[in-house]
Parts: structure tokens; C-alpha cells; sequence
């Protein structure tokens, strides 16, 4: 049985890490250069992708454990 769903939620989470740091980065780069609606946009956005990054963590062993469930009956995923 592929793992391609365990892979996909790690992918995910590791991914919403990447676009929360991005967010702060621009939203630095806006606060310094004085522009305030690029910052107000992008920290909305940003609480957004927390959220996002949360709710994968919390629900990363929950996919982990129903994977391990299937592979154990050896039964696979719908695609």
C-alpha cells in the first residue's frame, strides 16, 4: 500500500509553514515601506494560513492513524 496520502498531508502542512513565512515577509516589507493596505491584506491572508497550519496539525494523526488502519487490512484508498 503507497503512503501518497501520509505524503501529501506532510506535503500540506510543510507547505502552509512556507506561505505563513512568506506573509511575514511581505508584511515586514510593507510596514517598512509605508504601505499599509499591502500589510492589512496580507495579514489577513496570513491568519488564514495559520489556520490552515493548524488545522492539518490537529488532524495529521488522524490521517496518519487511518492510513495505518488501512494498510493493516491492506485496504486501499479511493482516488
Amino acid at each position: 500500500m503507497s503512503d501518497e496520502i501520509v505524503k501529501g498531508a506532510l506535503a500540506s502542512y510543510t507547505f502552509e509553514h512556507f506561505e505563513i513565512a512568506s506573509y511575514r515577509i511581505l508584511i515586514a516589507a510593507a510596514e517598512f515601506a509605508g504601505d499599509q493596505q499591502t500589510k492589512a491584506v496580507c495579514e489577513g491572508i496570513l491568519k488564514e494560513e495559520i489556520a490552515m497550519a493548524k488545522w492539518l496539525e490537529d488532524n495529521l494523526p488522524v490521517v496518519t492513524e487511518a492510513y495505518l488502519q488501512r494498510a493493516e487490512a491492506e485496504v486501499t484508498a479511493k482516488r
